[in-house]
């Protein structure tokens, strides 16, 4: 008599569809809002998870979906990118930004995030993502309705800066985008060569383009590859090469940039870092980060440094990163009125926590350095910054 070996496979929610793991978070959360308009509300909820159970086993005829399943579902929901919290804004910090600095009459838009602590980082860049979402929609429609014959020109470009924080948005807007009906037609550009050391290429803006589904055919890349850094002597030659002329010349097509600034004297800041690496190579001059420091460098947007006054001159430091913009082109496409946008993501720094307020200073207070026509920061940055206004 042969012994049966086989088992039975054991449940997981892994194995459930998209469709039914979104179908219990919505019954979900819905009746979790029905429970709370209740006089027992309190008991309600706690029984929330037996009546979703009971509605997918009425609903999808699912038998096997008990009270205790419903849970680990919720989880898998988490795991799949479904469940994406939107944190509120703090609008009477918003005002007071934008009076102090005399902004009511900068078509720009401020945004402080209201949150605080360890997450402020990620929620910052969140809503950074959530609000890309919204320009992409507004850009797409104006794009239709001036090209509606054009399918090509249709297309929304989105150019893509380099950084912890950059690479964060990148994450959530992958995480957003999930379906390639509703998505415009999207071209991402890496606006910069990005990553600098060789043991943090996830920093670089062309390795974000793994993050976006490469079945979503209304999706397409443009990278940038060249030397991280190059001789200012050397700069326009390069621009020439076959392999890289093309994205510069497809920089005009950029519709929205997204892009993240660093302090001069943090120890997280790309440019600073790799500059340092630079001197410990013997590669260029030891008083470097001094010679630019008495030149009034405070930080950096894009590997370009700036002072409270203006951008640095080229003669400060002998060398200098690839990226498609100078910080007077963002300046002007801020404050041209031509449907363009830039993202500037100006939350504290996600690797410890430290606001950068004195790089950020400038970026509002001179309209010479003001590059951006949505800013996104947190609180405890915004009271800091008025703080030093103060």
């Amino acid at each position: 008599m042969s012994k049966n070996t086989s088992k039975q496979t054991r449940w997981h929610a892994s194995q459930e569809s998209d469709e039914l793991v979104f179908a219990v978070c919505d019954r979900y959360f819905k009746q979790l809002g029905l429970s709370s308009q209740t006089d027992d509300g309190e008991k309600r909820q706690r029984g929330a998870a037996t009546a979703v159970a009971e509605w997918i086993r009425r609903e999808r005829n699912r038998r096997d979906i008990t009270r205790e399943k419903i849970y680990p579902i919720f989880w898998e929901a988490c795991n799949r990118g479904f469940l994406l919290l939107q944190p509120p804004t703090e609008k009477k910090l918003t005002c007071k930004l934008r009076s102090t600095f005399h902004l009511e009459d900068y078509s720009g838009e401020v945004i402080v995030v209201n949150a605080n602590g360890e997450s402020a980082a990620k929620h910052v860049t969140s809503t950074a993502a959530d609000l890309i979402i919204k320009l992409i929609e507004d850009v797409s429609a104006a794009k239709i309705k001036k090209y509606p014959k054009n399918r090509e020109k249709q297309a929304v470009h989105l150019g893509m800066g380099a950084g912890y924080a950059a690479m964060l948005v990148a994450q959530r807007l992958a995480l957003k985008i999930k379906s390639g009906d509703s998505v415009p037609q999207l071209v991402l550009h890496a606006i910069s060569t990005g990553g600098f050391l060789p043991n943090e290429p996830h920093k670089a803006p062309s390795t974000y383009f793994t993050y976006f589904d490469p079945h979503l055919t209304n999706i397409k890349f443009v990278a940038l590859f060249s030397e991280t850094v190059i001789g200012h002597e050397d700069y326009e030659k390069m621009k020439l090469n076959p392999g890289i002329k093309s994205s510069f010349d497809k920089r005009d097509e950029i519709d929205i940039i997204v892009t993240s600034l660093a302090a001069a004297d943090h120890e997280h800041g790309l440019l600073g870092r790799y500059l340092k690496y630079l001197i410990e190579e013997g590669l260029v001059e030891k008083g470097l980060l001094d010679k630019m420091f008495a030149e009034g460098w405070i930080g950096d947007v894009q590997f370009r440094p700036y002072s409270v006054n203006a951008p640095l001159p080229n003669e400060v430091c002998p060398v200098r990163a690839v990226t498609l913009f100078e910080l007077d082109e963002l300046v002007k496409m801020a404050c041209e009125d031509n449907g363009k946008y830039v993202v500037l993501v100006a939350g504290p720094c996600g690797e410890c926590g430290e606001t950068k307020k004195h790089a950020l200073l400038p970026l509002i207070a001179n309209e010479k350095l003001r590059l951006w026509t949505h800013l996104v920061t947190d609180i405890r940055t915004a009271r800091e910054l008025l703080g030093a206004d103060s």
